[in-house]
């Protein structure tokens, strides 16, 4: 029987690559069934691959007594074997009452924190845990119930600065268990793994058996399923990123991004949910926080939508704004700069966006040209200085040149498709009577020149929007 089952599992490292020989093993060793079997089965391998082998173990202080002597075992079963071993003792319980977290997931937070400050100390480090296939079909069906795409547990994944591994998914419980008594290993027992409080335990006690009668392997195809069902999504996930490059522009603090939507929206809805969930995950763990799935779906769902301006508010402070053809997502509060400022010709002054005005007045015969839409040209002799650089008020109008009208501000704004946000800071120039000049970038006033006029107002913007 160990023959067999070892070479089972070496057949499934070696097919994914799992480890290789020279390798520093760490092995998560709680003294149960599964991770005294995993201990065994390195130890017993680790001078054909010329293995480091540690064993890592913890008290969670949850079962009292019994969890300070499964620690006791794990330690004592090391020196047995020659296996280094670094236990430590942690407050779940406190941790669990300062972070506001369930049992579970305190336990597993305090876990997983506690294996990676102990496997950054070496040099490309492996992980292993004692995960096994019955494992995996629990995991399968309670990630169905919560309507989530049943990808299960990945037999290898990054973490920290190495990797964690799972030797026995290919494995049931009842292998594992025939194992450690052909090795005559004795395995500590730990009641709350009864505990149908705890929904793996239910799923464990009730589902799995159940559905066994019907498919006694139904473990090596939840396996193959998952497995596939990775490899499929990474391939996504690496033509998301491509997607994220090509249509995502990122805050020079990077606390924020702002998406094309136009490009984006070309691209299969698959990607865009798997691109809304990298953006938001780089976001949020910027800021040490998670999100949940539902709001990539917000965020598809806003695609959809024809209104040209939306504001949604996601935990932890992040807003989304869309306006026309663009998607900002920022953990910034707005606020609106209203300005005014006066200006007289020969002056230079900088925009609250850093732009910079040049104003001069120059003498020519006839009128001189203007070499862009961000240079503003007309006759001095019907302004009154100084002029007024300003945000938008209401009932605002410019006559606009060549049109032989006037128009509303805001009506030009929605005709340009200028993004709500900007509409507010955008830059206005009149003269010192509130005559509208020139509309920043968009559109130039109507300003009545005189035949025997020979100075000319220029205004010159340094940098378009």
């Amino acid at each position: 029987m160990g023959g067999l089952l070892e070479d089972k599992v070496l057949s499934f490292c070696h097919r994914h690559q799992l480890f290789q020989s020279g390798d520093p093993i760490f092995i998560a060793v709680s003294g149960g069934a599964d991770s005294l079997a995993l201990l065994h089965f390195f130890t017993s391998i680790r001078e054909r691959y010329q293995l480091s082998i540690t064993a890592l173990t913890l008290d969670h202080r949850l079962r009292g007594e019994a969890s300070r002597q499964d620690v006791q075992f794990v330690e004592k079963l090391c020196r047995e074997w020659n296996v280094a071993c670094i236990s430590k003792s942690l407050d779940v319980a406190k941790y669990q009452r300062e972070h506001k977290a369930g049992v579970e997931e305190a336990a597993r937070e305090v876990r997983y924190q506690f294996f990676e400050n102990e496997i950054r100390q070496s040099h490309h480090p492996v992980l292993a845990m004692g995960h096994h296939g019955d494992d995996q079909t629990e995991t399968m069906f309670m990630q169905l119930t919560r309507g989530v795409l049943p990808k299960g547990i990945p037999y290898k994944r990054s973490f920290a600065n190495g990797w964690i591994i799972r030797p026995f998914l290919c494995l049931t419980k009842r292998e594992i268990e025939d194992y450690c008594h052909h090795h005559q290993l004795s395995p500590r027992y730990d009641e709350t793994n009864t505990d149908e409080a705890y929904t793996r335990n239910a799923f464990r006690k009730r589902l799995v058996p159940f559905i066994k009668r019907y498919n006694p392997s139904i473990h090596e195809s939840l396996q193959t399923m998952s497995e596939s069902l990775q490899e499929d999504e990474e391939f996504l996930l690496a033509e998301a990123q491509k997607a994220v490059d090509q249509t995502v522009s990122t805050g020079k603090d990077g606390e924020d991004k702002t998406i094309d939507l136009v490009r984006f929206q070309t691209y299969a809805r698959p990607l865009q949910r798997r691109a809304f969930h990298l953006i938001l995950r780089y976001l949020y763990r910027s800021k040490g926080q998670d999100y949940s799935a539902i709001h990539a779906e917000k965020l598809l769902q806003l695609l959809e939508t024809e209104r040209p301006n939306l504001h949604l508010d996601f935990p932890g402070g992040l807003k989304v704004i869309k306006s026309y053809h663009q998607l900002l997502l920022t953990f910034k509060s707005k606020e609106i700069r209203t300005y005014r400022q006066e200006v007289y010709p020969g002056e230079t002054i900088i925009l609250p966006d850093g732009r910079e005005l040049d104003v001069k007045v120059e003498e020519a015969g006839e009128r001189p040209e203007e070499s862009s839409p961000f240079e503003f040209v007309c006759d001095v002799s019907h302004l009154s200085f100084p002029l007024i650089i300003r945000t938008r008020e209401k009932g605002d109008r410019i006559r606009i040149r060549g049109l032989g009208g006037s128009k509303k501000i805001k009506d030009i704004f929605i005709d340009e498709k200028i993004p709500g946000h900007k509409r507010e800071e955008w830059p206005i120039i009149t003269d010192s009577m509130g005559k509208i000049i020139w509309l920043l970038g968009l559109k130039k006033g109507d300003v009545i020149s005189s035949p025997s006029n020979n100075k000319w107002l220029r205004i010159y913007l340094r940098h378009k929007y």
